[in-house]
């Protein structure tokens, strides 16, 4: 690929991400957002995040301690944390040290 090529290709790709930034603010300036929107912001988070945990307890296997463990302390360090100081931030960093940490010590 050609340098004009490379440039034209990231000149458009930086025009299509502002664009679909933009499209919100143009839409919904003028008048109020409907009910569908509402549904999809009170809805959509917590389907995501139970969609992740499905995704990263897919491949867990019950037959040694060592395979199952970090999965299951990060997730309920995470949870209890958020539960207890309501901050994503710390709750996420929190389970990920915790099983990072579990890995790496062989648990």
């Amino acid at each position: 690929m050609t340098i004009t090529k490379a440039l034209l290709v990231s000149f458009l790709i930086g025009l299509i991400i502002f664009c679909e930034r933009l499209f919100p603010f143009a839409v919904f300036s003028k008048r109020k957002p409907g009910k569908l929107i509402h549904i999809f912001e009170r809805y959509i988070p917590p389907v995501v995040m139970i969609g992740l945990l499905i995704y990263s307890l897919r491949d867990i296997r019950f037959t040694s301690l060592s395979l199952w463990l970090p999965q299951i302390s990060a997730i309920t360090f995470t949870i209890v944390t958020y539960i207890w100081k309501k901050n994503s931030l710390l709750s996420i960093f929190g389970g990920t040290i915790v099983y990072m940490i579990m890995i790496r010590l062989g648990l």
